[in-house]
């Protein structure tokens, strides 16, 4: 009776530890993704259909800015940063997705309907305060922008004009545009693939429209190649989600990657 009583506890604790084993390798594989906003909405979609299709790999996908994302990979806080801007690190393989253009952004109670170069220098600089120095209506320039450390905050300063006056930070591309279509006066800049709504906010800027073939033949000047960045001692789990990520065309182009 008591041989019979071992056997049956034996079987259950077999059947414990198998159950145990096959939880740890359903969870096996976590990949945690952090950086720009700009690729915040993409890569979480990439994220939902990779775990369908790869049932124990987990997916997490926080969005912040693209200094934090790399400061955390380099960290070892995370598994993929996504960046709008180029970092030269010798631990990092980076994998370009595309290009991605920034809209400038203006109320169209201001009469403006493009911008030179010249014009938003003077603008961020605070030498221009009323938008009819530059042929527009009798109206104070109210400066909206994003947080020192953000991808869309340095392209704008590398590619366009230096922010040396006060200005009205926001944290996203979202908040941006809501922002500039509430506030008279207001300019602002974003991510194409976050126009949305405020199509009627969008002006030119050195004549030339934020289009898609624009964008991507690099007509249209205020964009940046989109990275994401893995260590090189990344696991194949990592890699192949990137891989992932990469090779979907579709979900690039829905997402204003070009």
């Amino acid at each position: 009776m008591r041989n019979h009583v071992h056997l049956k506890l034996s079987i259950v604790s077999a059947l414990v530890l198998a159950c145990a084993l096959t939880n740890v390798a359903w969870a096996a594989a976590t990949i945690n993704v952090g950086g720009t906003t700009n690729l915040n909405p993409l890569v979480a979609k990439a994220a939902a259909s990779y775990q369908d299709a790869h049932p124990g790999t987990a997916v997490s996908v926080k969005g912040s800015s693209s200094g934090a994302g790399i400061a955390a990979l380099k960290d070892h806080q995370i598994d993929v940063a996504m960046s709008d801007v180029a970092v030269h690190d010798a631990d990092f393989v980076d994998s370009v997705l595309g290009v991605v253009g920034f809209a400038f952004v203006v109320n169209p109670d201001t009469g403006i309907k493009n911008l030179t170069r010249g014009e938003l220098q003077d603008l961020y600089s605070g030498k221009i305060t009323n938008w009819r120095e530059i042929g527009g209506n009798d109206l104070k320039v109210v400066l909206i922008g994003r947080e020192i450390g953000t991808g869309t905050r340095f392209v704008f300063e590398d590619k366009v004009a230096k922010t040396e006056t006060t200005i009205q930070v926001e944290p996203t591309a979202v908040a941006v545009a809501d922002t500039v279509a509430k506030t008279s006066g207001s300019v602002g800049y974003i991510a194409s693939g976050f126009i949305g709504k405020h199509q009627d906010l969008v002006v030119t800027y050195e004549g030339i429209e934020p289009t898609p073939e624009n964008i991507r033949n690099h007509t249209y000047s205020f964009s940046t190649d989109e990275h994401l960045y893995t260590r090189r001692d990344a696991s194949a789990d990592v890699t192949a989600f990137v891989e992932y990520v990469k090779n979907d065309k579709d979900l690039l182009i829905a997402n204003g990657v070009f």
